[in-house]
């Protein structure tokens, strides 16, 4: 029995583009449906957001004409991309002469069949496509009609298009139940966002309470997968999160806790919050700051052994992360350092002060945003970290707002104070500190 394969896209092509990418989207994990998603283009300060069911047409020039979808009745269409046939039905209004033709992205004809139809649905098969993405064009009568076909194909056989037959009403109905979460699948929309070559692009992909974030840089159509993963902290606040080498990292800044009006001490539960103008913010824009004691909830200081996978503590702190993450060890963040380097020698598993590393610092903050002080040197959020400039407080005052971003882990140094690493505005490095547990700094939390 042969399977109908998705015709995905119903539009009008206007223009051809040398450089046309489109990229689809899957859930795995803890979901498998990608609600929406997030795409920012970090190399042209751009961004959008379209339904997870949508496919992203990635184009040097935008031309395709998004206005409308055929009304062209389809039906039992599946799955997508094809594998190497592409089964096709037309619903004809009236009886008369329809012309096919498949069409390269650079507008060669790759096989054409015309056929005169009478009124009814009508198979047609598009055999042995070999891997690309393709323009079927559908001419009758009642105007033209243009449709994507991607195929994964590694065939290399000559392409044709065959006719085969008028299908009986009874045998669509009959196959309408079982394919219907197909079909309702397989009618995407598209959204285009122009890309130039090498751009570097962040997805955040959401579904429910999850949202993950990849980076893509891509060369060629294909499908992200998302990997869901909860991240929600006893507060409700739900987390993005982000794979960096072997760790799964919150992408954005802890903010767990009762937001309090800064206060010496702090106390237990609460986080203090500001804005980017170092004002006291209820909102908590760039997460919660907490001092060392009230970030870990009452546990002992801990920091693993040496190199991963004896980096983490033999009982990590939760302290105030979400269940299943905690806050990560010295030797977790000289982990994080180690995968994102350029030299990954330049992090070594020691309890040196210092700064390492030449653009690491770079490779985690945040870009294409006003929260950080100008020249935010270096900024390229490479890995989808979106290191924020969460400043700090001390003596209840907020302190280096736009400037700095203080992250407290869950280890001492010799001199018993709390490790914690920096980013700055004006350097591409990764610090390497102590400072007293009064402080108040932001956290990331590391899944267990």
């Amino acid at each position: 029995m042969k399977s109908l394969v998705c015709i995905v896209f119903f539009m009008s092509i206007i223009g051809v583009h040398a450089q046309n990418y489109f990229i689809g989207f899957a859930g795995t994990g803890a979901s498998n449906t990608v609600e929406t998603v997030t795409v920012e283009n970090l190399t042209q300060c751009t961004s959008m957001n379209f339904s997870g069911a949508d496919i992203l047409n990635l184009t040097e020039t935008v031309g395709f004409n998004e206005n409308h979808f055929s009304t062209t009745p389809i039906v039992n269409q599946y799955p997508n991309p094809a594998a190497e046939n592409s089964y096709i039905l037309y619903s004809a209004p009236d009886a008369g002469l329809i012309t096919l033709t498949l069409l390269n992205t650079e507008g060669k004809i790759i096989a054409s069949r015309q056929q005169i139809v009478t009124q009814g649905t009508h198979q047609f098969s598009i055999n042995t496509m070999p891997k690309g993405v393709y323009v079927l064009q559908l001419q009758s009568d009642n105007g033209l009609l243009s449709k994507k076909i991607i195929s994964t194909s590694e065939t290399k056989q000559r392409t044709d298009i065959t006719y085969e037959g008028l299908i009986a009403e009874t045998e669509i109905r009959s196959t309408e139940p079982l394919h219907n979460e197909s079909i309702q699948r397989s009618i995407r929309a598209i959204t285009q966002m122009q890309y130039n070559n090498g751009d570097v692009l962040k997805l955040t992909g959401k579904s429910g309470n999850y949202r993950t974030v990849m980076m893509l840089t891509p060369t060629m159509d294909e499908t992200v997968t998302f990997t869901f993963i909860s991240c929600t902290d006893n507060n409700s606040n739900h987390y993005s999160v982000v794979r960096i080498g072997n760790q799964w990292w919150m992408a954005e800044n802890l903010n767990a806790g009762t937001f309090a009006t800064i206060t010496t001490p702090q106390a237990s539960g609460t986080k203090f919050c500001m804005d980017i103008n170092g004002q006291q913010d209820p909102t908590c824009p760039m997460g919660g700051l907490y001092e060392w004691n009230i970030l870990m909830a009452g546990a002992s200081a801990c920091n693993g052994t040496g190199a991963a996978p004896d980096d983490d503590c033999a009982t990590p702190v939760q302290g105030l992360c979400p269940n299943g993450w905690h806050i990560p060890s010295h030797y977790e963040w000289t982990t994080l350092g180690r995968a994102i380097s350029d030299n990954p020698n330049s992090f070594p598993y020691d309890m040196n002060l210092g700064v390492y590393g030449i653009l690491e610092g770079g490779y985690l903050k945040e870009t294409c945003s006003t929260n950080w002080w100008s020249p935010n040197l270096a900024a390229s959020d490479k890995y989808g970290f979106g290191g924020l400039p969460g400043g700090d407080t001390w003596e209840g005052v907020f302190e280096d707002y736009g400037q700095s971003a203080y992250f407290w882990t869950s280890s001492q140094s010799f001199t018993f104070l709390p490790w914690v690493y920096a980013l700055n505005y004006s350097v591409s490095v990764i610090g390497r500190s102590a400072y007293v547990p009064e402080n108040g700094f932001s956290c990331r939390c590391v899944k267990d």
